[in-house]
């Protein structure tokens, strides 16, 4: 292994942790606002944005490092892709990275997601054609990182807004923090502060950019990547193991078919888009690429329509549960 590889390991880890304890998921933040009117969840993920793209310009400025990255056209694809990833994650009960969360919290029910990940990436060019999923990647022209001024700007009112919830609000000693869940928005500054050292050491990774390489037989790095997987899922589990109170569960129990079918709904959307919510949410967005806003975009609307349903008389047949 490669000593940015080793470094890597730990980072993932904790961000492993990070992920359960704040049970990080878009399907969960859109469920939050319908069900229970709270914002919170959803404002960490715009947290994330900020944090994200602060810490890389930050980096290009006192550095010089640029991250390495590449957009992918905006096409009618984009926005198929976005909309057959919400269903997917709706049909699932969680999002790409809820799906680990909630590994984390003893719902092994879940790990038939990633599999069925993996098997929607093999067929998505036997049911859109290769067209669809065949992507020419270029290097962007423009990126938040090449206008730091904006990226750091913002990252200045996500750090004065932190510092502010931190200070005025409840206080806990290190040992309740550790085993309690944590405020989602403490969560991502947590994730992302660890990502961006990740992206700097290693490269931006996400376990579904993984799965669909294996899928279309790109076995480059793959056992390095697998590991850095194991030790996400590692740092759910430990999380999630160490964790008092009540399991952190999204809008829908585990049933193992729904995981499945959701999971492989969900390759589908990533092979088309390209792209899904990790990646996108966590490095896409903040770099402000085109492609990952419409992708991400269309999947909010069909998680939206997809939650108002599960709410709603209509969708009462299935069983909803909140933690």
């Amino acid at each position: 292994m490669s000593p940015a590889l080793l470094i890597s390991l730990p980072l993932v880890f904790l961000i492993g942790i990070a992920i359960q304890r704040g049970n990080t998921c878009t399907v969960v933040a859109f469920d939050d606002i319908v069900h229970r009117g709270s914002w919170d969840r959803f404002l960490s993920i715009v947290y994330t944005w900020l944090w994200v793209a602060g810490g890389l310009a930050l980096l290009a400025v006192a550095t010089g490092f640029i991250p390495a990255t590449h957009v992918f056209p905006v096409t009618a694809w984009s926005v198929i892709g976005g909309l057959i990833l919400g269903i997917g994650a709706v049909v699932n009960g969680a999002c790409t990275t809820g799906t680990i969360a909630r590994i984390g919290s003893g719902e092994y029910a879940y790990l038939v997601t990633i599999a069925g990940f993996f098997l929607g990436c093999m067929l998505a060019p036997w049911v859109f054609g290769a067209g669809a999923t065949t992507h020419v990647a270029s290097v962007p022209a423009n990126t938040s990182v090449d206008h730091p001024a904006p990226a750091l700007i913002g990252l200045t009112l996500v750090a004065l807004l932190t510092a502010r919830r931190l200070i005025s609000g409840p206080h806990e000693s290190i040992r309740d923090f550790l085993r309690s869940a944590w405020d989602p928005r403490t969560a991502v500054l947590i994730i992302a502060i660890l990502f961006v050292a990740m992206v700097q050491i290693y490269a931006a990774w996400a376990y579904t950019e993984l799965l669909g390489d294996l899928a279309h037989g790109d076995t480059r790095e793959s056992i390095h990547q697998l590991v850095l997987l194991g030790a996400l899922v590692a740092g759910a589990v430990l999380a999630g193991r160490t964790m008092r109170g009540a399991r952190l569960i999204g809008p829908l129990a585990p049933r193992i078919l729904r995981c499945g079918l959701g999971g492989a709904v969900m390759g589908l959307g990533f092979s088309v888009g390209p792209g899904a919510f990790d990646a996108l949410t966590l490095y896409g967005q903040p770099l402000l690429l085109p492609f990952a806003w419409v992708v991400m975009v269309a999947s909010y609307v069909s998680i939206l329509l997809g939650v108002l349903y599960l709410r709603s008389k209509l969708g009462s047949w299935i069983t909803a549960l909140r933690g």
